[in-house]
């Protein structure tokens, strides 16, 4: 193999190994150790020949003022694998306003391109409750509830459950609701019955998914008691998991914390929060 054969295999490699797109002079850096003009010039060369064949593909500069730069994939399938990335660290659900926002400043003229691609591919979908969001999986009836209406539902069921010999719990009625046989909670023989030492463990888990802040979705912490309650086959149940934060709170070993945006949560999260005495969401928990 000729030594330009190398040089443009070298840098095709680097291009579809590297996480983001790179300049010239940072590929003429990595492949050739200097960013000297003759270096820069050279790979600039061969960057553009493997973009006239398809095989690179140029991206925005990051800014108006600098430097193009290039990928191993289009700016739209990149752009689109950084929304599917968000959505599924937000748990599968965002607005199409932040989905939007999480891209950077040159990426937001490809939102609609991107969505639209992964829409078609059956990677996203659409939902409107108030607000239009985009979902990683397909929306379920229950998903089509208003938060007023899911909150309506909890009233309901609780004070159905006062009066029940066995508590049904919310996750089973929104199987039911969806008409999905996936979840069997009622053949559990009991409720999981969570500990001040499991929320604990759990805090810890998710404490790095933060990012330094310290509070933590309550939703997430269900989602650890969800998984440890199945893991027993016992029933995971929405009341006594809300009853320990209230006693938790009540005896102020942690803070129970509004979300600022309340008409932007989703629906399932809003349900897995508590309410505040004035009805305010509060969304987020953490250890005093």
């Amino acid at each position: 193999m000729s030594a330009d054969a190398q040089q443009r295999k070298a840098i095709l490699k680097l291009l579809r190994d590297s996480g983001v797109p790179l300049t010239v002079k940072q590929v003429a850096s990595t492949i050739s150790g200097s960013a000297s003009r003759k270096n820069v010039a050279a790979v600039r060369t061969v960057l553009d020949e493997l973009k006239a064949s398809g095989d690179a593909f140029e991206f925005p500069p990051e800014r108006i003022d600098r430097e193009p730069r290039f990928g191993g994939t289009s700016p739209v399938e990149w752009l689109a694998a950084r929304i599917v990335d968000k959505i599924r660290e937000a748990g599968g659900r965002v607005t199409v306003r932040q989905a939007r926002e999480s891209l950077p400043k040159w990426g937001q003229g490809y939102f609609d391109q991107c969505v639209g691609k992964l829409v078609k591919e059956g990677r996203l979908f659409y939902l409107t409750v108030r607000f239009k969001y985009v979902l990683l999986s397909q929306p379920t009836p229950f998903d089509h509830l208003l938060p007023r209406q899911v909150t309506a539902l909890k009233e309901i069921l609780e004070r159905v459950n006062r009066f029940r010999k066995s508590r049904l719990p919310l996750e089973e009625l929104r199987a039911f609701l969806d008409g999905s046989n996936s979840v069997k909670v009622s053949n559990a023989e009991k409720s999981g019955q969570p500990s001040e030492e499991l929320l604990r463990e759990w805090y810890q888990k998710d404490l790095p998914r933060r990012g330094g802040i310290t509070s933590i979705p309550i939703w997430w912490t269900w989602g650890h008691y969800e998984s440890w309650c199945l893991s027993k086959n016992m029933r995971p149940d929405l009341v006594q998991f809300h009853d320990l934060m209230k006693s938790l709170h009540r005896t102020g070993k942690i803070d129970l914390i509004p979300h600022s945006m309340t008409q932007e949560i989703p629906t399932r999260e809003v349900e897995l929060s508590l309410r505040g005495q004035y009805g305010e969401v509060l969304y987020y928990w953490k250890w005093v």
